[in-house]
């Protein structure tokens, strides 16, 4: 969205999974979740999904890009406009 390249993007990402593992041992941390759980669908591929596609990454562009322009848009101006009824 920022015209980032692939290796700015590669570290985003790899410090939301990190973000991902915290979360889940200081909440969930006498569940023992093992490492490997964050490299099965439920961890890095959802992660991937959610950073490249889908309406999250979508209006999260939009919001990026108006802000970098200095024209701000609102959330709920976004969703109205790009989402066709559907809320983040």
């Amino acid at each position: 969205g920022l015209g980032y390249g692939g290796n700015t993007k590669a570290a985003i990402i790899r410090i939301g999974l990190k973000e991902m593992q915290k979360f889940c041992n200081v909440f969930y941390g006498d569940r023992k979740i093992k490492d490997e759980t964050f490299l099965e669908s439920c961890g890095v591929a959802d992660l991937v999904t959610t950073c490249f596609g889908g309406r999250n990454r979508k209006c999260a562009d939009i919001f990026a890009k108006n802000i970098a322009a200095g024209t701000p848009k609102a959330w709920d101006v976004i969703e109205a406009e790009e989402l066709n009824g559907q809320k983040l």
